[in-house]
Parts: C-alpha cells; structure tokens; sequence
C-alpha cells in the first residue's frame, strides 16, 4: 500500500517541518534522499531520527520514530499529548541570556515532561548555530546564541507536528532493538547515524553522553545487510569516508556535496556526504 497521509490532512500538514534546528540535518539533501524513497512500502521507520527532516517531508501515515535521546523522544512525546500545553510553557520563556544560562543549569530529571520539552525547544533556538551538544555527563552545554529575535514558539508548526506525530509511534531506545522487534518485509528504513569524523575535529556534535564509535559503525552495515536479506528499502547517510565505501561497496552509494554551518570561519563550511541505496 502507498504509505502517505491521507489527502484530508494535507492542509495543516503543509505546515509540519522540524520543530528544532539540528547540526547534521537533512534538509539540505532532502532532494537526493527523497526520490531513491520507494512509491510504495509498508511503514517507515526512522531510528537515528534527531530533528526528522526527512519524516517531516515525507509525512508517512504508519510511521515507527526512535532515538536514544530521552530529551527529544519526550519532545516529540509531549508534542503529540499536549501541544497547547507545551506552547504556554514556552511562552514563560524570554530570550535574554540570563534566562537562558538558568534553563540549561535546570535538572531535567525534576522537570516535568512538559516543562523539558519547551526547555528543549527554547534551548534549540537560542542557543549558538541551534546545536544540541551534550557533555560526557549528558549536560547540555552549547553557549548563548546572541539572535536578536529567535522563533522561539511557531504554533502553526506545532500544530502541524501534533497531528503528523500522532499517526507515528515514538521509541525510546537503541537502534538495533527498534529495528529487530518492528523491521518487516517490505518496511523503508531511512538510517541517520552520527556519522564517522573525517577528522580530529569533526567530534564537535555530541547529541548523547554515549558516543557511536567505528565499531558501531561496523555493527550498523551489519544490520543493513540483515534488513536487505529481510526484504526492506533502506537509505542510509554518513560522511564520505573510506570505511562507508567498504562496507556497502555492493548497494549504490553516492557522493554528494554539502555545507556545513557549523565551523566558525568559512574553510570549514563545505563537506561531502554519501547516500547508501539499499533494495
């Protein structure tokens, strides 16, 4: 069956797009990845799933989201269960920087799930280049980002998203576990993993204290295979590095130009990425 949102929906939906800025995107290679997505597939899972650039513009109707971040599954999660809630949470919040250097020092732990998730938010977009940057104890600690106005609250977009989100069902976990108890025959699986560095300085996003090493790099082509065997449509994404070639040298990748917004001075803004074909 075609997977898509029914056309009843399609007004409000017009306006569903990532709710946070994220360093590592796919906005800007949506025009690549979108046309090697299969016209037809029975779900659409998406375990690596960040901001959602991709599910976003797709809009699938059976849609499996997951990620081993706890803050952005319990965004997605309130976003769904109360998004009226969670926009007059965000309204507390002030763009100043005193305010925001509180909200980064708060304890998640001792928030509510409806105050973490307009903390996520506000820190999103008022923090520098709209990382999301843990430390080794799961701390958030991007600086201030100085904007003069930041949508802080874009309640059309909310709104959009609540309704996307809740034909979806949203994972807490790791990636093999999502993809061992749903993946079926004939499922699209979009992969986003945090790709390998190119160099020393490439670590710079830590989206959880745990890092993703080569070795579960080496693990995740693995599974790739498994799910090629099972019979699903997988598109996968990772920097263009010598390892990505050698493991998937047998399904079609390409290498694609990107920019990068993260670097400070403009040397550092340009990159290749590759797209991984499978089925």
């Amino acid at each position: 069956m075609s997977n898509k949102i029914p056309p009843i929906n399609s007004s409000s939906l017009a306006l569903a797009k990532p709710l946070l800025k994220w360093a590592g995107g796919k906005t800007q290679l949506l025009g690549e990845i979108i046309p090697k997505i299969p016209q037809k597939y029975g779900r659409y899972i998406e375990p690596f799933f960040g901001g959602g650039a991709v599910f976003f513009a797709v809009q699938p109707l059976r849609g499996i989201i997951a990620d081993s971040n706890s803050e952005l599954i319990n965004l997605y999660r309130c976003v769904v269960a109360d998004v009226e809630g969670l926009m007059a949470e965000l309204r507390c919040y002030e763009n100043t920087e005193e305010v925001f250097y509180a909200a980064r020092a708060l304890d998640v732990t001792k928030l509510s799930n409806l105050e973490a998730a307009a903390r996520t938010i506000f820190l999103n977009r008022t923090c520098f280049n709209g990382l999301y940057r843990v430390n080794k104890s799961g701390q958030f600690n991007v600086p201030f980002g100085r904007y003069k106005n930041p949508k802080i609250i874009d309640e059309d977009s909310l709104k959009a998203a609540s309704t996307l989100l809740s034909n979806a069902i949203i994972i807490c976990g790791d990636y093999k576990t999502v993809l061992k108890e749903n993946a079926q025959t004939g499922d699209f699986i979009f992969l986003d993993p945090p790709y390998l560095p190119i160099s020393k300085s490439a670590d710079f996003k830590r989206y959880t204290k745990e890092q993703f090493y080569e070795e579960d790099h080496l693990e995740l082509a693995v599974e790739v295979k498994r799910l090629h065997e099972l019979g699903c449509h997988v598109v996968l994404t990772n920097s263009n590095h010598p390892l990505v070639h050698e493991q998937y040298r047998k399904f079609a990748v390409k290498v694609v130009k990107t920019k990068r917004c993260i670097s400070c001075n403009g040397k550092g803004r340009t990159g290749e990425d590759v797209i991984v074909t499978v089925g």
